[in-house]
């Protein structure tokens, strides 16, 4: 393997030593070696080099940095969630800011699915939108926040809507269809025939995220679109719905005269028959209650936060390997979000794990 690495024999013990190691080489080769272990990583059970690779999280190299921050989408450790308001609050790149938020905004989608309290990570949402200068990343912040239920977050969405502007519309439109909440239905129809193709596409494919069947017809319309891209948002829209009818519509595109709609079309209906195979084998008889437990435990893993009661020392490791954070290293509950924009030098306070 270049420069003498093996993948193989790299643990959590050996991760500093390769560190020195990788650390010296040049720009491309730490470059090309991060991709190389992720991609072992993902490839082969069993290796997790994540603590190693978020030690590149600072690097100088802005291309390092923007590998390290896309990798950490994938990261269930609460000190990842700290990493990434970090960078938000003092990165300079605004690829890697944006980069940033939105792994910020599937922290708030999973807390959100676990019925978790999401008060601290909207009220830093809130505290960075009223400080940001760009609107793109505010545009950002508010999707990312959008999954969330709350009077707040609405009057965001619909001041993003209410302006018109075409960028403020799609991030509006997006997060209505995050969002979830069926009220959103009749202003995102309102912009299936906008003149911007984008907009169209993304109001097709939230509306396909909060509608049924009696959509299929609005989104059938939009298969026939003069742009490619709001085509092809038609065809996952009509997928994400699902059911007899899109089934048809989907089988009727083998007819396209465009090779990319055929092959999506046919990829979506291929999608749509193992999903609806593999419901029809989850018969209740072949769900005991023994699997349904087993479900429930295996997702309280995820998104979990430590249980410092067992863990003996600072220094421990967690059971899976990985190194532990000692608290104090963990805001994920800063209970003042401009501070915690301005300054992260300053010690952060003893968290509630509650949130």
């Amino acid at each position: 393997m270049k420069n003498n690495l093996d993948f193989t024999k790299i643990s959590f013990e050996t991760f500093e030593e390769n560190y020195e190691k990788i650390i010296d080489f040049k720009d491309r080769e730490i470059i090309s070696t991060l991709k190389n272990l992720i991609l072992f990583e993902e490839e082969k059970k069993g290796f997790d080099f994540e603590t190693l690779i978020l030690k590149f999280a600072d690097h100088i190299n802005k291309d390092i940095r923007l590998i390290v921050t896309k990798y950490m989408s994938k990261s269930s450790d609460i000190s990842s969630l700290r990493k990434i308001r970090k960078i938000i609050a003092l990165e300079k790149d605004d690829e890697i800011i944006n980069e940033a938020i939105i792994i910020f905004g599937i922290w708030v989608s999973n807390y959100v699915m676990k019925d978790k309290v999401t008060n601290k990570l909207s009220d830093y949402g809130f505290e960075f939108i009223k400080s940001s200068k760009s609107n793109k990343q505010i545009n950002l912040m508010v999707q990312s926040l959008s999954f969330i239920k709350n009077p707040k977050i609405e009057n965001l969405i619909l001041k993003k809507y209410s302006t018109k502007d075409d960028e403020n519309l799609i991030s509006s439109i997006i997060s209505m269809g995050n969002n979830g909440d069926l009220k959103w239905i009749p202003l995102i129809e309102e912009m299936l025939d906008h003149d911007n193709f984008k907009i169209r596409s993304e109001a097709c494919l939230s509306l396909s995220l909060l509608g049924n069947e009696e959509h299929l017809d609005q989104l059938k319309d939009l298969l026939e679109d003069e742009e490619l891209e709001t085509q092809k948002a038609a065809v996952n829209s009509i997928s994400n719905i699902g059911g007899v009818y899109a089934k048809k519509l989907l089988d009727n595109l083998k007819f396209s005269t465009e090779p990319e709609i055929v092959n999506l079309s046919k990829l979506k209906l291929e999608e749509i028959k193992a999903e609806e195979e593999l419901d029809s084998s989850a018969t209740p008889e072949k769900i005991t209650d023994t699997s349904l437990e087993s479900l429930k435990k295996d997702l309280s893993k995820d998104f979990d936060e430590y249980n410092a009661a067992k863990i003996e020392g600072w220094g421990s490791l967690n059971p899976d390997g990985t190194s532990f954070i000692a608290p104090d290293a963990i805001d994920d509950d800063i209970d003042d979000p401009i501070k915690s924009l301005a300054d992260y030098e300053k010690p952060i306070d003893q968290p509630d794990l509650d949130d």
